[in-house]
């Protein structure tokens, strides 16, 4: 049978959005009760598109072959697009380009967007944060440490990601005092910083920290164990409007995914923890290996520089067990025998055991001869960053 104009158009327009009357409410059902679909909402809805920065480095992306594996970043959107009842669909796009397949309907949500330097054409629907992306300088084992982005040596060149805007850095550009050197993604430019292309960059914590695991490397090849935390920002996903999925629904999906555990659950398995060994500013310590930390912590070395003694103490608050997986490598249950054997006599004092990380961050201001370890957002400038998982 020939179809009529009014049928034709009415077909030229989907396909919709698909979370739309009656299928609206069957979605909402299942979001809410984890239900399978009904017999009425038995129709396949459409993929997720979920849109992913090539500037996005492991463990936010994992890429296999200029292919999209896994990471946090594609995790996250097919836990969403479970939730949904829909297939999962990645579309790899620089990363000036997402903005503008959101807002035209291309992609139906992205996640992990950097501050560009340039603002954004329109705000985009976006999450609540999910949990903190920190930005760290980090530097070559020859260049010099710091504790402020103005101490860096005047005229010296910072790795950056492309497009990406960091206040601080971004001010002592313009000034003249120091000089960019972007990158298209983090990955690259933390390997530039290993062969001393520059002696400087400014990465995000979860990615140094694969980068230094994968490497393996704690020496002139690889990158100083110091870092300086330069700022915090949240990591949220955007939605687009005029995509196939209405908003709403896809952020209280979102919120289940959080209130449920599931999005803490993918970043505890793709990253370290957001763990930092420091000392007072007034400490001569700059950097320490995680070998030396592990001696001092065990009691197989006094000192950590020059001979001058380290007093090591320790939190007794979550983040101890992160310190025994990912620093001394021991169960507590070693670390307390490997003790008990040396204080047998009286010959050694144990690490002081303090209540609490707020308890750790004020002994470790006011002794310079401490040595600790924190929960990064407890790390301020009073305090230096020596090591980091």
């Amino acid at each position: 049978m020939r179809l009529t104009q009014d049928t034709e158009r009415r077909r030229s327009r989907r396909p919709g959005k698909w979370l739309a009357g009656g299928r609206a409410l069957c979605s909402a059902l299942v979001l809410c009760s984890g239900l399978p679909l009904p017999a009425r909402c038995a129709e396949e809805p459409p993929a997720l598109r979920v849109a992913v920065s090539r500037a996005n480095s492991p463990p936010f992306v994992i890429w296999r072959e200029q292919q999209v594996s896994a990471g946090i970043d594609v995790e996250i959107g097919q836990a969403l697009a479970a939730l949904l009842h829909a297939r999962f669909e990645w579309q790899a796009l620089p990363r000036l380009r997402i903005e503008t397949a959101l807002l035209n309907g291309e992609a139906d949500m992205a996640c992990n967007l950097s501050p560009l330097q340039a603002p954004r054409p329109e705000p985009l629907p976006q999450s609540p944060g999910l949990f903190d992306v920190q930005d760290l300088l980090a530097a070559h084992p020859d260049a010099a440490a710091v504790d402020s982005l103005e101490q860096v040596p005047l005229g010296s060149t910072i790795g950056a990601l492309q497009a990406q805007a960091y206040p601080v850095l971004d001010t002592l550009v313009a000034q003249g005092h120091l000089k960019r050197d972007d990158a298209l993604d983090e990955e690259r430019m933390l390997r530039k910083l290993a062969l001393e292309r520059h002696p400087y960059a400014v990465g995000s914590r979860q990615t140094l920290s694969w980068f230094t695991s994968q490497s393996g490397s704690e020496g002139p090849a690889g990158l100083a164990s110091w870092r300086l935390l330069l700022g915090t920002r949240a990591y949220r996903c955007w939605f687009s409007p005029r995509g196939r999925y209405e908003v709403k629904y896809m952020l209280a999906g979102m919120e289940q995914l959080l209130s449920s555990g599931r999005i803490e659950a993918i970043v505890t398995a793709r990253s370290a923890p957001a763990l930092a060994v420091v000392v007072s500013v007034r400490s001569p310590l700059r950097q320490v290996s995680r070998k030396a930390l592990a001696e001092l912590f065990l009691g197989l070395r006094h000192s950590l520089q020059d001979d001058l003694p380290a007093l090591p103490v320790m939190s007794n608050g979550p983040e101890r067990q992160q310190f025994f997986a990912s620093i001394l490598k021991r169960e507590p249950a070693q670390f307390r025998a490997s003790w008990a054997a040396q204080q047998f006599g009286g010959r050694r004092k144990a690490p002081a055991e303090l209540s609490s990380a707020e308890t750790t961050k004020l002994f470790l201001q006011r002794h310079a001869e401490a040595v600790g370890f924190l929960p990064l957002a407890l790390v301020d400038p009073s305090l230096r960053i020596v090591y980091m998982p």
